[in-house]
Parts: structure tokens; C-alpha cells; sequence
């Protein structure tokens, strides 16, 4: 029955992908020996459509599961087939002990075919492995910088089109930038910095990355 909850729990975490395709979208996980210490944590754990929060949660230590991304090919007899997942990465996972409550049922459709499942509590949390460090902000050009995604590097002195106004480099989502006249940090948002664009002559406020 653990093993079938587990599994479950992971399913919901990643779609699947038709046989043959080389995405590692998939969980392989392995049964471990953790050299961390016993502890236990109290945590809120999200809602999660349909499912709901759970409050006051129960969570130990050491790890039981290492869960790694992979790919899925060759499957035999070729399954019904499902759309694409989403792409993997790395989680230990921890028993976890929540109050029980009445949960529903979860439709659901993979690689394996559609039915509705019905879950009876949760069983494991898993933590994910910290994305790498980007490279550094450095001067020397307007680089790609950070662990969020689409970093941009903004040098002192607009240098290759991007720039600050106090001379320090700044790694900053891009995506996250709203063009705006600013000349200070103190005239963006909270927790966002004031960069130059357009080779020093405009500005825009940023969220800084990791």
C-alpha cells in the first residue's frame, strides 16, 4: 500500500511523455540508507486542486526515497499514450504524518490510461534538489547570470547595452523587468533594483536573482 501511495504521489508531481521520447520527464526512485539523524519537523502543506491543505503536519528525518529524473523507452506492450509531462529533477522524500481528513477523488490521465484515483492520505514529502548557481555578475560584457532562468548581467556603465546606476554589477530576471524612469533602488518595489537598458539612456526596475 506504501508503495502505491508513493507512486501516486509521484505520478501527480509529472505527466508522461509517448514511449520513445528521450525527455527525462519521469521519477526513478530508489529505496535509500540516509546518514542524517532522526528529527521531526511540524510544517503546512499547500492545497493542491482538488485536494486540499494540511495543516500541522508531521514530517522525519532521515530520508527514505532518491528520486532522479529519467526517461522512459521501449515500453512493451506500447501504452495508450498521454500528452507531454513536465520536465524532472531531483527530490529526497521523508515520511510525513498529517490529521486525517476526507479527501476526494483525483482524475487523472498518464501514459497508462484515465481513471480516477482515490487518495487516503499523505504519506511521503519530498524536497527537491537547490538549482546550481548560475555564473557570476561580472564586468566584461552583458551576460546570461543566476539560478532564476533568464538572468541578465546589468554592468556598471551600460557597457553591451545594459547597465546601473551605481556602478554595481546586477543579476536580475529579465522577465521580471517593468520599464520605468528610475535613478535609485529606493524607487522600485520592494525586494527590486533599478537598472539602465538601451545602452544606459532608459531604466527599468528588476527583481534580482539568487
Amino acid at each position: 500500500m506504501a508503495r502505491m501511495l508513493v507512486v501516486a504521489a509521484l505520478a501527480a508531481l509529472l505527466g508522461a511523455f509517448p514511449a520513445g521520447a528521450q525527455i527525462a520527464d519521469h521519477l526513478k526512485c530508489y529505496r535509500i540508507k540516509d546518514s542524517l539523524g532522526r528529527t521531526s519537523y511540524t510544517a503546512d502543506l499547500g492545497a493542491s486542486s482538488p485536494l486540499p491543505a494540511d495543516s500541522g503536519c508531521l514530517i522525519k528525518t532521515p530520508a527514505k526515497l532518491l528520486c532522479v529524473d529519467t526517461t522512459k523507452t521501449n515500453v512493451n506492450p506500447p501504452p495508450p499514450g498521454a500528452g507531454a509531462g513536465r520536465t524532472a529533477s531531483r527530490y529526497v522524500c521523508y515520511k510525513v504524518r498529517c490529521p486525517r481528513q476526507t479527501l476526494p477523488s483525483v482524475d487523472w490521465t498518464d501514459q497508462f490510461g484515465t481513471r480516477a484515483l482515490l487518495p487516503i492520505g499523505p504519506k511521503m514529502v519530498c524536497a527537491p534538489e537547490p538549482a546550481p548557481p548560475g555564473p557570476a555578475c561580472v564586468t566584461g560584457g552583458c551576460a546570461v547570470c543566476g539560478s532564476c532562468g533568464d538572468g541578465r548581467c546589468h554592468l556598471s556603465g551600460g557597457g553591451g547595452g545594459c547597465g546601473t546606476f551605481d556602478s554595481t554589477p546586477q543579476c536580475v530576471s529579465a522577465s521580471t523587468c517593468i520599464d520605468m524612469l528610475c535613478s535609485s533602488h529606493a524607487q522600485c518595489g520592494t525586494g527590486q533594483v533599478c537598472v539602465f537598458t538601451s545602452g544606459g539612456t532608459g531604466s527599468a526596475c528588476c527583481t534580482p536573482c539568487p
